[in-house]
């Protein structure tokens, strides 16, 4: 099953406004930038792998255990919510269950997840 396209940024002005205006949790194998949207009808994610990370094969890798992630999970992430997920380095050499409770962990710190 596919994540549905509308739950995905893609335009760089939605990742920069992401960015300027909400705010930023570290964990070990993510950032996550969050901003609260009020009348948005479902969250909305972006990721974003950069080539410090690796090699392209590294980062298509990561992205798509992140999308994984994102897809299994999407249930448990606030409506009002849009999120961009910045990979770390550790991000290369975590398996998909460590990002999976990496990414949990820093998105209750974050507080997007439903209660």
């Amino acid at each position: 099953m596919r994540l549905p396209p509308r739950l995905r940024l893609k335009a760089s002005r939605d990742f920069a406004k992401v960015r300027e205006l909400g705010q930023s949790f570290p964990g070990r194998c993510v950032v996550l930038g969050v901003q609260k949207v009020p009348d948005q009808p479902h969250f909305q994610f972006g990721l974003i792998t950069t080539r410090k990370i690796g090699q392209a094969v590294v980062r298509n890798r990561i992205r798509r255990l992140l999308r994984e992630v994102v897809r299994e999970q999407q249930g448990k992430f606030a409506n009002d919510v849009r999120m961009v997920v910045i990979a770390r380095w550790r991000a290369a050499e975590a398996s998909l269950d460590d990002l999976r409770s990496d990414l949990l962990k820093t998105a209750r710190r974050a507080g997007v997840l439903k209660a």
